[in-house]
């Protein structure tokens, strides 16, 4: 998802370490790094901590691509947010890494699958049960879709919805098996909690049919028996 409108200012760290950092973030700043692209040469930055969280609360780390300019300058990059990094207590962001983007480069990345409509055997009284909720795709960043759509609308009871019946559009490539399930439709929860108890073997009932006490003892005793089946 290109987004050339939002540019995040950042400025070059000439210090490093735990001390220079926490002096940054005293500093309403953010660590960071940018790495990756064309060249390999990894560089200290520091963003400020609103900016970032305000790109975060949009939603716009989740391969997202946009500009970071270097404060002063006309320098831009677009970049990708690659790995961010939280306080163990607070949970705070505490660290960001960016990877430079190249616009005609392909690149993987994982995206959501997101199930539209009501399948027939849902309105049948069956479940859809979403197995994959993820995929990895390859494509050039301008084209990387916000999901990937998967229509269950004509699932039937006992049907499957594979990776091989996605449309993601000829821009796009899906990665993995082509038979890996995203979804199938199962029949109800209570139907299929029955199903045990009603295979299981009867429980031999002359010895309890002779003594009168143990008739109510194997009365009682007769749903435990059930729950560990259940089980």
């Amino acid at each position: 998802m290109l987004q050339d409108n939002v540019v995040i200012e950042v400025e070059k760290r000439t210090e490093t370490g735990k001390n220079a950092c926490n002096r940054l973030r005293a500093k309403d700043l953010i660590p960071a790094v940018i790495y990756g692209g064309a060249g390999t040469e990894s560089v200290p930055l520091s963003v400020p901590r609103k900016e970032l969280l305000g790109l975060f609360r949009k939603g716009l780390h989740q391969n997202a691509v946009f500009l970071l300019q270097l404060r002063g300058t006309d320098e831009k990059r677009h970049v990708m947010v690659r790995d961010v990094t939280l306080s163990p207590l607070r949970r705070e962001l505490i660290h960001v890494d960016f990877v430079r983007i190249l616009l005609d480069r392909k690149l993987k990345v994982k995206v959501p699958v997101e199930t539209v409509g009501i399948a027939v055997g849902v309105k049948l009284g069956g479940l859809l049960d979403v197995v994959t909720r993820e995929l990895e795709i390859e494509c050039l960043p301008t084209d990387i879709p916000a999901s990937i759509q998967a229509d269950v609308s004509a699932l039937d009871l006992g049907g499957v919805f594979r990776v091989a019946d996605l449309v993601p559009g000829e821009k796009v490539r899906i990665l993995g098996d082509a038979e890996r399930v995203i979804a199938h439709i199962v029949t109800h929860r209570a139907e299929a909690a029955e199903t045990p108890a009603a295979a299981a073997p009867a429980t031999p009932e002359p010895e309890v049919v002779k003594k009168g006490k143990k008739e109510e003892e194997g009365a009682k005793a007769a749903p435990k028996a059930e729950k560990k089946e259940k089980k």
